[in-house]
């Protein structure tokens, strides 16, 4: 014992002169706060890249459910957004959200979550953990748009429709939610402008309310041409007081609002105007002015047929629903739209969509559209069409082509020639099928459209999908951006 505890003296004894024992002692001192920095840096890195990835996950999930806003499928929308872009456990984080906020008044979303980072180096100073939150704001921002309704108003949309109700009642309420997504709760918006244009075998061409005063049309001097249509020499078109259209005609007392396409049957498509916009020469043609349907090209008093009859077909009646030009009023364009009923006729797509391109641009006749915009601007038309087109006598083609599906080929040539002209000019064209499942027409429709998917084409098979469609439209008509 004696001997042990003389050694551990001397032990003692070379330490207390040792100085290289005091190096060891002065670096194991030290290196706890180095390791502390060092974990805690390490620690907050992972921190930044959870809140990081945070933001970044709100940021696309605030964009889903902006698109979405109005869709019951909104918050579904962004959670999957926010699940695909932060995948759960990201380096070990707890979250809690995405918690929405959304404020439809404003048409603005918020979003906010939060997460708990587990700590691996700071545990040592006492810090088990590491809160981190984001947020994200996206509003949904309108740029100035100009949009036209064409709408079906042929016979067969008073038929019924899947989920109840009239086909024309379905289109109504659709629409409708159209305008409200795109109004939101303003009663008018100065760069939101909305016609329509309801058509069936043709279009009553005249300004819807307007009545037509057979006093008051004018002859108007205009450079010589020769008729497109009978060949003679002329030097005036006609005026009237319910429309812009010109006339080559004086329409007579008993006008009731329709034209014929800009069309002579001469076998020359260069003649033809139906196709295009403009006015004044085409090909050999001076089509300064429209031919106006007269008596000879609707159904007698009490009768379903006309003068122009061919072996006793029908003359499809011209609408009482005229054009609605552009104009800024939520109002207005509802209660245009409440108005549609009692449809009638047959189908002629190139008619409904040829007029509302004309109504949809700034050119003459319909000049409500601002030319040239110091802003930027959607031009967009939104065509709804529960048919195909049929031929009839006293149409826009006075059944040149035959009556009913005989009329088929040459009817949807003139279709998509007028589309892709209309689209070639930076209007977008969304089309909706509407309770018509049939694959003809659906190819044909599919091209007509800006694009043969969503969101430019759309199958509604029945009410509730219509309403979901028009839904959709009107969100790819605005523009989202992040607000912060």
């Amino acid at each position: 014992m004696t001997q042990l505890i003389e050694n551990i003296l001397k032990i003692i004894t070379r330490l207390g002169t040792c100085r290289r024992g005091g190096v060891a002692v002065f670096l194991a001192l030290a290196i706890i706060p180095v390791i502390g920095f060092v974990g805690i840096g390490t620690d907050v890195a992972r921190a930044y890249l959870v809140k990081s990835r945070l933001s970044s996950a709100l940021d696309a999930a605030a964009l889903a459910g902006g698109r979405s806003f109005f869709l019951p499928t909104r918050d579904a929308d962004i959670d999957m957004f926010f699940n695909a872009n932060f995948p759960a456990g990201y380096l070990g984080a707890t979250v809690t959200g995405p918690l929405k906020f959304p404020d439809v008044d404003n048409e603005t979303l918020e979003l906010t979550a939060s997460a708990v980072v587990p700590t691996s180096f700071m545990r040592v100073l006492g810090f088990e953990d590491v809160s981190v939150s984001a947020s994200s704001e996206v509003k949904r921002e309108l740029i100035a748009l100009d949009v036209v309704l064409a709408i079906d108003m042929s016979g067969s949309m008073t038929s019924g429709a899947i989920g109840g109700g009239s086909r024309i009642a379905a289109a109504r309420a659709a629409a409708q939610t159209l305008v409200g997504i795109l109004f939101g709760t303003a009663p008018d918006k100065d760069l939101l402008g909305i016609g329509l244009v309801p058509w069936n075998s043709k279009v009553n061409v005249t300004i819807d309310g307007t009545a037509y005063d057979p006093a008051m049309t004018a002859e108007t001097a205009v450079a010589a041409y020769a008729h497109p249509v009978t060949g003679a020499a002329q030097s005036s078109v006609f005026t009237v007081n319910a429309s812009p259209v010109p006339l080559l005609n004086d329409p007579g007392p008993d006008w009731t609002g329709c034209v014929f396409q800009r069309y002579a049957d001469d076998g020359d498509d260069g003649n033809d105007g139906d196709v295009l916009l403009g006015i004044g020469q085409i090909g050999t043609k001076d089509w300064v002015a429209w031919e106006p349907i007269g008596p000879d090209g609707d159904p007698q008093p009490g009768w379903s047929i006309c003068t122009m009859a061919v072996g006793g077909n029908e003359c499809g009646p011209c609408l009482s629903h005229g054009i609605t030009p552009l104009q800024h009023s939520k109002a207005v364009i509802e209660g245009k739209i409440d108005a549609l009923t009692s449809p009638q006729g047959q189908t002629n797509i190139p008619q409904g969509l040829g007029w509302a391109w004309r109504v949809l641009k700034p050119t003459a006749p319909f000049t409500e559209a601002i030319p040239d915009p110091p802003y930027r601007r959607q031009q967009a038309i939104v065509l709804l069409t529960d048919g195909e087109n049929v031929g009839g006598s006293g149409d826009g083609y006075k059944g040149t082509w035959g009556t009913g599906g005989t009329a088929h080929d040459e009817m949807n040539s003139r279709l998509l020639a007028l589309a892709n002209n209309i689209k070639a000019d930076g209007v977008i064209v969304y089309v909706i099928q509407f309770a018509n499942n049939d694959e003809d027409l659906k190819n044909i429709l599919k091209q007509v459209a800006s694009g043969p998917d969503a969101p430019y084409y759309h199958l509604a098979p029945g009410a509730s999908e219509l309403q979901t469609v028009f839904r959709e439209v009107a969100n790819h008509l605005t523009e989202l951006r992040l607000s912060k």
